[in-house]
């Protein structure tokens, strides 16, 4: 068995493996998942906490990532449940951006908050079929 460091993180045997990190701290944590998004070839799901957490693991891992992979963040509402006002609409645009670049997505992350994970979405046809580049 290899040792795993920042530099070397573990790789999950199969895409239904979940794996847990402890003892990461800081920016030590975005370094970790742009080494593994370099040394792997296929695209990674990291679910954060919340939104603020994203966006900023995703700034960073841009900032880290070698290779330049493709970096993503799924974006959250930004409105409660009970609010009788829609989300704005970039932040609609940009969410559909993200779901119409996910089928061809051959590497890198998207990036997701716990929040904007439990969410359902559209089908996958419907994305494509309704969304403008």
């Amino acid at each position: 068995m290899s040792k795993a460091s920042i530099l070397t993180p573990p790789k999950p045997p199969s895409a239904r493996t979940d794996i847990t990190w402890q003892g990461l701290a800081g920016s030590s944590v975005a370094l970790a998942l742009a080494e593994l998004i370099d040394q792997h070839d296929k695209p990674v799901l990291i679910v954060t906490p919340d939104a603020p957490q994203a966006h900023r693991l995703e700034h960073e891992m841009q900032y880290l990532s070698r290779k330049g992979d493709q970096v993503m963040v799924f974006p959250d509402w930004e409105t409660l449940p009970y609010d009788s006002f829609s989300p704005h609409q970039d932040i609609i645009s940009e969410r559909l951006s993200v779901l119409a670049a996910l089928p061809t997505m051959q590497s890198g992350a998207l990036i997701v908050s716990l929040n904007t994970l439990i969410q359902r979405i559209a089908p996958v046809d419907y994305v494509s079929g309704q969304a403008l580049q």
